[in-house]
């Protein structure tokens, strides 16, 4: 993520925008990507991509969508949402964790984990995404923030390895 996509998140979550207007948002890019070209062609007018902008969003995020068209930063916005959801977890004291596994774990594992990283880093709740990785052999890698919990067998061979070559 740029420095510029964290800045315009940080500044769409200081506007308090309503959360459902940026999920609003968020859906009408998805569902016409084709969106994003069109606001950061240069070739079309400032009025026309206003005119885009107050049709489709929501009023609330006409200012800040307009100005980030303008300055054509609309392929940013993927990055400046997710600065944005950084400011709102903050906020609820929410930390953001990813679980590499080779398998889906079950409920309880993920209640296990959840607990682990919020009794860690002093939280009040865990966003938890699970991202399939068959190449860890075995065991999981758990990363919050820039922290990383390697407790697979892919990890243990590794340290192993550079233990062996210490010697």
């Amino acid at each position: 993520m740029t420095q510029t996509a964290d800045r315009y998140g940080k500044v769409l979550y200081d506007l308090r925008v309503p959360a459902e207007d940026v999920e609003q948002m968020k859906a009408a890019l998805c569902a016409a990507p084709q969106l994003v070209k069109i606001l950061n062609d240069p070739t079309l007018t400032k009025e026309v991509k206003h005119e885009i902008i107050e049709t489709i969003f929501p009023k609330s995020l006409h200012n800040f969508l307009k100005t980030v068209s303008d300055r054509r930063r609309c392929d940013q916005i993927d990055d400046m949402l997710e600065s944005y959801r950084a400011c709102v977890r903050k906020e609820k004291g929410i930390v953001a964790a990813t679980l590499y596994c080779v398998h889906e774990p079950d409920e309880n594992q993920k209640a296990q984990m959840e607990q682990f990283v919020r009794k860690t880093y002093g939280v009040n709740g865990v966003e938890m995404t699970v991202e399939q990785q068959p190449d860890l052999i075995g065991g999981f890698v758990l990363r919050v923030g820039d922290r990383e919990f390697d407790w697979s067998l892919r990890g243990r061979v590794r340290q192993l390895q550079q233990r062996l070559i210490r010697r």
